[in-house]
C-alpha cells in the first residue's frame, strides 16, 4: 500500500530538489571559469605549451558540458518540486475550507439544539468563518447591541480649491454587544466561563468571524472583551464585548476567459487585407525627413539633429560613404 503524501513529503522533496539545483549550478559556473581560464593561459602560451593546454580546454569543455546536462536536468526537478508543492498546498487550503464549512453545518445543529431559546429568538452569536470544532459559537442575551461609523480627517491644514474627501478616512465598523452568557441547561459557570475564554481566545488570536445579529457581518475581528465578576448570576455571566468588522479590497483584476477561440477556417469572401510591411501600403514611420544632397553624410546629419549615426544606418540602410542624391532619408 502506497504511503500517503504530506506537506512534509512534499516539502522534502522541495528542499532535496533545489539543492541539487544549486550544487550542479555551482559546479557548472566553476567549469565555465575554468575553461575561460584556460583559454586566457592558451593565447599567451607559446607554441610548445599550448599542445597541453589544448587538451586541457578539451576537457574541461567536457566537464563544463556535462556540467550543464546535470544543471538542466536538476531544474526541471525543481521545477516539478515546486509545483507539486505550491499545488499541495492550495488543494490542502481548499481541503480545509470545505472541511470547515461542513463542520459549521454542524455547529449550527449543536446551537438549535444547546439553545433554542436564543435561537428561535434571535440572540446574537458570534461563529468562526473557518470553525475547527462543533462547539465554536457564542451565543450573547443583549440588552444592547450598536454600531458605529466614523471617518477620521487630517489635522493639517488644506489648501484652499483642494477635495476635502482626499484627506480624510472612513474606519471600519465598530460594533458593541452589551450583555450576558447563559440561557439554557448547559449554561453552567463552568461552561460559561469556557465559552468567555473562547471569546479572549479568539480576540487575542485575531480571528475571522461571523457576526449573527440585528445587523449581520460577514467579517469581523474581536476588539475587546470584558467580563464582570462582580455580580454573579445563577448560569450567567455579564459581558461586555467590541468588534470591528473587515474591511476587504476589492479586486479590480478581470479573470481571463479560458474558452477557446473557434480557428476552424471559414470561407473569405471579402477583399483581401495588405500584407504587414508591405512598402507601398503601410504609413511611413514618423520622423524627420530630409532630400539627400551632395557632401551630405551620417555624421554631418548625427552633428545637426543629434541622431546617432547607429540609428540613420538602421532607419536608411544606405551605406556610410554612399549616401545616393536625391534619395529621402529619416534624419530624426
Amino acid at each position: 500500500m502506497a504511503k500517503k503524501k504530506t506537506l512534509k513529503t512534499y516539502e522534502s522533496a522541495y528542499n532535496k530538489a533545489k539543492s541539487n539545483y544549486n550544487k550542479f549550478k555551482k559546479i557548472y559556473l566553476k567549469d565555465v571559469s575554468k575553461v575561460k581560464e584556460l583559454e586566457a593561459k592558451y593565447k599567451k602560451a607559446n607554441s610548445s605549451q599550448k599542445a597541453k593546454l589544448k587538451e586541457k580546454i578539451a576537457r574541461a569543455k567536457s566537464s563544463t558540458s556535462h556540467a550543464k546536462t546535470n544543471v538542466s536536468k536538476a531544474k526541471r526537478k525543481y521545477s516539478t518540486a515546486k509545483k507539486s508543492l505550491s499545488t499541495f498546498k492550495k488543494n490542502s487550503a481548499a481541503n480545509k475550507r470545505k472541511a470547515a464549512l461542513k463542520t459549521k453545518k454542524k455547529v449550527i445543529t449543536k446551537m438549535k439544539k444547546d439553545k433554542p431559546g436564543y435561537w428561535k429568538s434571535g440572540r446574537p452569536y458570534f461563529i468562526p468563518k473557518y470553525p475547527g470544532s462543533e462547539n465554536s459559537y457564542v451565543f450573547v442575551d443583549n440588552t444592547s447591541e450598536s454600531e458605529t461609523t466614523s471617518t477620521e480627517m487630517t489635522t493639517n491644514t488644506i489648501s484652499p480649491g483642494q477635495y476635502v474627501n482626499h484627506y480624510t478616512q472612513t474606519q471600519p465598523i465598530q460594533r458593541q454587544i452589551e450583555g450576558k452568557l447563559g440561557g439554557s441547561s448547559v449554561s453552567k459557570v463552568s461552561y460559561l466561563k469556557k465559552q468567555f475564554n473562547m471569546l479572549r481566545r479568539w480576540a487575542t488570536n485575531g480571528t475571522e468571524l461571523e457576526f449573527h445579529g440585528q445587523k449581520y457581518s460577514s467579517s469581523t475581528v474581536l476588539t475587546s472583551v470584558a467580563a464582570n465578576f462582580d455580580q454573579p448570576r445563577d448560569n450567567a455571566l455579564a459581558v461586555s464585548i467590541s468588534a470591528q468588522d473587515v474591511k476587504w479590497a476589492t479586486s479590480t483584476n478581470k479573470k481571463k476567459s479560458k474558452k477557446k477561440t473557434n480557428t476552424s477556417k471559414t470561407n473569405n469572401t471579402g477583399t483581401k487585407s495588405p500584407t504587414k510591411g508591405d512598402r507601398k501600403k503601410t504609413k511611413p514611420k514618423a520622423g524627420k525627413y530630409l532630400t539627400i544632397k551632395k557632401g551630405d553624410t551620417y555624421w554631418g546629419y548625427h552633428m545637426k539633429f543629434g541622431t546617432s549615426i547607429a540609428k540613420l544606418r538602421s532607419w536608411n540602410g544606405y551605406p556610410d560613404r554612399y549616401l545616393p542624391i536625391g534619395k529621402k532619408v529619416r534624419v530624426k
